[in-house]
C-alpha cells in the first residue's frame, strides 16, 4: 500500500514535467515563442475560405483544404506530439498541408530543404505557398493564403502559432514579415 501511495505522488508531478516541457523551446529550436510570434496575426483576413479555395486548383487547393481541416479541429500545438502522422508544430502543419510525408523543420524550409524552394521576392507567392524565417537556431513558418488587399500590404495566413495561441488564421502585415526576415518558399512540387 506504501509503494501505491509513492507511485500516486510521482505521477502528478510527471504529468507536470510533460506539460512543462511541452511549451518550452523544442529540442530542434524549431519554432520561436517570442512575442512578436504570439502577438503578430493583426486582424482577419478579409477574404474568405470559398474565395480562398476557389482561387487555386490542384495541388494548391488540396494544401489549403488540408491547412483548414487543422484550423477546422483546433489541432493543438505541440513539438512532441502529432496528428494524422504530423508533429503539431508549425513546421509540421506546413509538412501535413504540402503532403510532403514527413515533418520537416524550419531549418529544413529556410535552407532550401524540406521540399522546398526559395522564392525571389514575395511578389512571387501564390496560395499555398509559405513564409519562413530563421533566427538564433529557432524560426517560424506560415500558410501563405493570399494577399488581403490590394497593396499587398498585409498577407493572409493559417498557422500552427505556440502552445499559447495554437493554431490560427488571420493576417500579417507585409513590413512586419520583411521586419522579422520572413522568406517566401514553394513546395517544390508547385513549380
Amino acid at each position: 500500500m506504501l509503494r501505491l501511495a509513492r507511485l500516486l505522488s510521482v505521477v502528478p508531478l510527471v504529468t507536470l514535467i510533460g506539460c512543462a516541457a511541452d511549451t518550452s523551446d523544442g529540442d530542434d529550436g524549431d519554432d520561436e515563442r517570442t512575442q512578436e510570434s504570439e502577438e503578430a496575426l493583426s486582424s482577419a483576413c478579409s477574404i474568405s475560405r470559398a474565395t480562398i479555395l476557389a482561387s487555386v486548383s490542384g495541388g494548391r487547393k488540396t494544401a489549403i483544404e488540408r491547412g483548414y481541416t487543422w484550423w477546422d479541429e483546433q489541432v493543438s500545438y505541440s513539438q512532441s506530439r502529432y496528428h494524422n502522422g504530423y508533429r503539431t508544430d508549425c513546421s509540421g502543419f506546413v509538412s501535413m498541408a504540402w503532403s510532403l510525408g514527413t515533418s520537416y523543420t524550419t531549418a529544413d524550409f529556410y535552407s532550401g530543404g524540406g521540399q522546398s524552394s526559395p522564392l525571389g521576392s514575395y511578389d512571387s507567392l501564390r496560395p499555398g505557398d509559405a513564409l519562413v524565417r530563421r533566427s538564433n537556431g529557432s524560426g517560424h513558418v506560415v500558410l501563405f493564403l493570399g494577399w488581403n488587399n490590394s497593396s499587398h500590404s498585409s498577407a493572409c495566413v493559417l498557422e500552427q502559432n505556440s502552445t499559447a495561441l495554437d493554431m490560427e488564421y488571420g493576417t500579417r502585415t507585409t513590413s512586419s514579415l520583411h521586419a522579422s526576415g520572413y522568406k517566401a518558399i514553394r513546395a517544390d512540387k508547385f513549380n
